[in-house]
């Protein structure tokens, strides 16, 4: 009986082939075991850091937080919020940190107003005089002494109703805007925050993320922005005017100025602060959320929306002067349509159409020769038509809401 027999080379050799191989395939399993485990690990710290990045924003809208960085709050300890001031918005960033996983969002902040009205006119001890195609859409709050219809030029007020909702007796003042102050404050002290500066050329392209430092570019003088892509953190200031040409596409841009002019059809979405006069050409069309600020300390600034041109956001003419004039410091031509609000502590005369709300201290008409001191002729007002997820003016009486998320 043969007990050991000769095992050729080559059938060894095949043996320790399929044993190498094996432990492959096995060291393999077990990596791509391994590799999905800490897959689906990162995956769930990270769905787990977006949703409660979505849970912070929640929050947000109804709590109030200091300006600069907060590094937790008592519900959400692994959150860092940095707010500062965008022109009329607040900018909040939200960073949640969950082990090494980590998800950042950047937003505009507005107020969304549920109750918005179509029209607060202040109480001015005059009547409110329609006339025309004029039509006021949505519920009012009106001086003591109402409204009525009136006639100019021999055209009298030709809709059935004065006012398609109710009415409220108004104050001497304006509701005042609750960040008015931070505002303000923005245009003079964002040059001490962590800013870069660039050099603006025309027919550039700078897109700056808001995760980055904001770039800024200020020139003594008249600056024309030509055939350019300027997108994201940017600030522009002159301290003479600034003109921007239907040839250049701006976004997010912040644009500070005595005098503004947007050339006629122009599109982009900005925010324009100046303190003599802002003028939006014919036929532009500012995307949401725009904002036109004009803070006048002459008692002789205008803000002029030129006919056909669209605005979506807020426009807004700010002044302490107790002189009365009998010009208008906010003129809507006709065709012109302003979606969102339209704050003026002045005379609006509105030719063209606002869909969403109007706050004023008057309203007047030149027509033929004539001056008419809270006439409305032509004009339209119809608060019906602004979106419910419009966030704008901040008046501290309602929840807060993002306008625009930013990258």
């Amino acid at each position: 009986m043969v007990l050991f027999k000769k095992i050729k080379a080559s059938a060894l050799q095949m043996v320790l082939v399929v044993a190498v191989i094996i432990v492959i395939l096995l060291f393999a399993f077990i990596s791509l075991m391994f590799y999905q485990k800490r897959v689906a690990i990162k995956h769930a710290n990270f769905s787990e850091s977006i949703y409660e990045n979505h849970q912070v924003f929640e929050y947000l809208k109804q709590a109030n937080i200091p300006y600069g960085l907060t590094d937790s709050l008592d519900i959400f300890q692994n959150v860092s919020i940095t707010k500062k001031q965008w022109g009329i918005f607040e900018l909040i960033s939200v960073k949640t940190k969950i082990n090494k996983e980590s998800f950042e969002q950047i937003a505009l902040i507005g107020e969304r107003n549920t109750n918005k009205k179509a029209l607060y006119l202040k109480n001015n001890n005059q009547q409110l005089i329609l006339v025309g195609n004029t039509k006021i859409i949505g519920n009012t709050v009106l001086p003591r002494l109402g409204v009525n219809s009136g006639n100019i030029a021999g055209v009298s007020y030709n809709n059935k109703k004065l006012i398609y909702g109710s009415i409220e007796q108004s104050e001497t003042k304006l509701p005042p805007l609750k960040n008015k102050e931070k505002v303000l404050s923005f245009l003079t002290t964002y040059r001490n925050d962590s800013i870069a500066h660039f050099g603006l050329e025309q027919g550039m392209i700078e897109h700056r993320s808001f995760f980055k430092k904001t770039l800024s570019y200020r020139r003594n003088g008249v600056i024309d922005i030509v055939n350019s892509s300027l997108i994201g953190n940017i600030i522009i200031e002159s301290d003479t005017l600034i003109r921007v040409h239907a040839t250049s596409k701006l976004q997010d841009v912040i644009l500070i100025a005595p005098k503004i002019e947007i050339l006629k059809n122009f599109t982009g979405n900005i925010q324009a602060f100046a303190t003599e006069k802002i003028n939006i050409g014919k036929n532009s069309h500012l995307a949401y959320p725009s904002s036109l600020l004009l803070l006048d300390t002459s008692n002789k600034g205008t803000i002029h929306i030129s006919k056909a041109a669209i605005i979506k956001g807020v426009i807004s003419y700010l002044s302490n002067s107790k002189t009365a004039n009998y010009t208008s410091q906010i003129l809507a031509a006709n065709k012109s349509v302003i979606f969102g609000e339209v704050y003026c502590q002045g005379n609006f005369e509105l030719i063209g159409h606002v869909n969403g709300a109007v706050y004023t201290n008057n309203f007047i008409v030149n027509k033929r020769g004539g001056t008419y001191v809270n006439h409305l002729f032509n004009g339209v007002i119809n608060s019906e038509k602004l979106s419910k997820q419009y966030a704008g003016l901040v008046f501290g009486n309602s929840s807060k809401s993002v306008a625009k998320w930013l990258n």
